[in-house]
């Protein structure tokens, strides 16, 4: 069997050659019915989460042991599904009492065979804690599934903040 770090990476070879005709041909743009009705429990799921509930989020994981999550907050990657869940946990804890939501806006979705991914902006609102004022975080994600017996499950999840493009070149004076 593949490792999942093969499949992201021939899912992202398959994205950035999407030109070609075997790419179009391997590559759905649009998700099945069951992919789809995945994104709207996901989704719905999130609502929770971003309310100190996890429990919605971490049932549509997959719990093998090579899942992986590099969340938004920074910090080692998660590996395997005992320190992805703990994770999730301390990630949900951080909106707790906060009255989050969260809208998406999709960038691209593809399936390849038993491997999908979705890009997407992610827009959280939330109210700290022992604070009157309502904040916000805005995240570029990307997210991979698997299929398996139980139907499509997360496999990886990748957040980071959605930064403003940066010239990284030095100016000379």
């Amino acid at each position: 069997m593949k490792t999942l770090r093969s499949y992201v990476l021939a899912a992202t070879l398959l994205a950035a050659t999407n030109t070609s005709s075997a790419a179009e041909t391997a590559m759905q743009s649009v998700p099945d019915a069951a992919l789809q009705a995945m994104l709207g429990k996901y989704a719905e799921a999130a609502e929770l989460f971003y309310n100190g509930k996890p429990e919605a989020v971490k049932a549509l994981w997959s719990h093998a042991q090579d899942v992986t999550l590099s969340g938004a907050a920074g910090g080692a990657t998660a590996k395997g599904w005992s320190n992805v869940s703990s994770r999730l946990d301390w990630a949900s804890s951080q909106f707790l009492g906060s009255n989050g939501s969260k809208s998406i806006e999709q960038i691209q979705t593809a399936i390849s065979g038993d491997f999908a991914y979705i890009v997407q902006y992610e827009h959280i609102r939330y109210r700290p804690p022992g604070q009157a004022e309502a904040a916000k975080r805005d995240y570029r994600v990307t997210t991979v599934f698997r299929r398996e017996a139980e139907g499509w499950r997360v496999v990886h999840r990748h957040a980071d903040t959605l930064l403003t493009r940066q010239d990284i070149r030095q100016e000379t004076p």
